[in-house]
């Protein structure tokens, strides 16, 4: 049975600060209690906290990174798949979490979040995402739960299932008709 994997989004250690990184590694833990696998871009930062909660807490991850050396990656990857597509695994990393949850970050979190709005994809934000308008995140398949309160939690993730429950699946391809070959 195939499991279901959570894409985790945010800033490394310089665009983020120690509340988002106490309030990911809290997700990706609470994450892990409830069956999911993580998937995330392998940096530092929010991607190792992520992490680091999840494998604690029995879980597995999967970090996919921009380079082609899999030492890349913090030490809480489980497995580590080097792309060498510099920031166009921003792409994959979208379409292989069944649902994303977006922490603080700057440029390079905004473009993921964005490419998920765009692709609408379940995604929940948190934090304080000041570089984009409330009204980027007005649609039916993304919400904003602002701030990192560790309180927070579990809305989060519930809100994140939720999404997902809604979701419809895409077709393999843009002209594809859903439940045909």
């Amino acid at each position: 049975m195939r499991r279901k994997l959570v894409a985790i989004l945010g800033g490394r250690l310089e665009n983020t600060g120690p509340e988002a990184m106490a309030f990911a590694e809290a997700i990706g833990r609470e994450l892990a209690q409830r069956g999911y696998g993580l998937v995330t871009g392998g940096d530092g930062g929010i991607a190792n906290a992520a992490c680091k909660g999840a494998v604690e807490a029995g879980g597995q991850t999967i970090a996919l990174l921009k380079f082609n050396k899999p030492t890349d990656c913090g030490p809480y990857t489980t497995w580590a798949i080097p792309t060498s597509m510099d920031l166009a695994r921003s792409n994959p990393l979208n379409w292989a979490g069944d649902g994303i949850i977006a922490f603080d970050g700057r440029f390079g979190t905004m473009g993921e979040i964005a490419l998920a709005l765009d692709t609408e994809r379940p995604l929940v934000v948190t934090g304080d995402p000041t570089l984009l308008t409330d009204a980027a995140f007005d649609v039916p398949t993304c919400r904003v739960i602002r701030g990192n309160a560790l309180a927070n939690v579990m809305l989060v993730v519930d809100t994140l299932e939720k999404l997902m429950d809604d979701a419809v699946v895409p077709p393999t391809r843009p002209d594809a008709t859903p439940g045909l070959p």
